[in-house]
């Protein structure tokens, strides 16, 4: 396969800002899988990259969020600001994977070749809606209870590991607002690990913020679930130092799969992002 390089390099930069750490550039993706050509893409550029081990979920893959929003941040222009990804099997940490990208698809490949992630442009008409906004004062109350300090499943999740220390882990532990059944909020105060140069974080940690507390909204004691689906609008960038609230809220179930939505907001209250969550129950 061969990549010119003015294709590839807005990706790459991409890669280097969202969360992935670029190994070489492909120019003929040299020991790369053969795929059947039945299940690729139409494609404008690719490169490899690595999850670093620090943005896991559960210890051995890649945190949801984290992976989706990366994936994302690989579709051309501001394609990643409306976007859905699905997440397809586990991603694996501190290894080569083989991303590609058009103009309306990007795909993350497993070193054996089977498809890990998939992410796709949104049309405006199903952008996601976010719960309403609370105070920073009740988001603080609500994260006192969250249930992750008793059990949690992934005590070390780059997102909600209340193990992960300060300035490592995001530490977004959402916890039950009082009076509104289903709904979870938290504080986040954004660590200076995550920004760039430019102090802006990448669309990773963005998402990532928006991808946990959907689950500890339907979070269900002794139910271990992972993320499937995940649809992000960003409105605003999220800014190192800066503290901002995320709250959650429960849409409903159908076997074992089950759905929520959440909003990430500035302490004024205006809305910096929200999202529309499919989880899955595995045990």
């Amino acid at each position: 396969m061969i990549v010119s390089s003015d294709v590839h390099s807005p990706s790459l930069d991409a890669a280097i800002a969202d969360g992935c750490r670029p190994t070489a550039p492909l120019w003929a993706a040299p020991g790369a899988p053969a795929w059947p050509d039945a299940d690729r893409i139409s494609v404008s550029g690719c490169l490899d990259v690595t999850v670093p081990a620090r943005f896991h979920g559960p210890a051995e893959m890649g945190n949801g969020g984290w992976v989706a929003g990366a994936v994302a941040a690989m579709l051309p222009g501001q394609a990643a600001r409306l976007a859905e990804v699905t997440l397809r099997a586990p991603t694996p940490l501190d290894v080569a994977l083989h991303c590609e990208w058009s103009s309306y698809q990007a795909r993350l490949y497993a070193p054996a070749g089977g498809i890990l992630a998939e992410a796709v442009p949104l049309a405006a008409g199903r952008t996601p809606t976010a719960p309403p906004f609370v105070p920073l004062a009740v988001a603080r109350q609500a994260a006192e209870g969250f249930a992750g300090h008793a059990e949690h499943p992934f005590p070390t999740c780059v997102v909600c590991g209340p193990s992960r220390a300060v300035g490592d882990g995001m530490r977004i532990l959402p916890g039950p607002v009082a009076g509104e059944p289903g709904m979870v909020a938290a504080p986040w105060t954004v660590a200076a690990s995550l920004a760039g140069a430019d102090g802006r974080v990448p669309t990773a940690a963005t998402w990532g913020a928006l991808d946990c507390p959907t689950g500890w909204a339907l979070h269900t004691p002794g139910a271990v679930a992972l993320l499937g689906r995940l649809a992000v609008a960003v409105e605003a960038d999220v800014l190192a130092g800066q503290t901002y609230v995320v709250v959650a809220r429960k849409d409903g179930v159908s076997g074992r799969k089950a759905f929520a939505h959440a909003g990430l907001y500035d302490l004024s209250g205006a809305l910096v992002a929200a999202s529309r969550a499919t989880w899955v129950t595995i045990g």
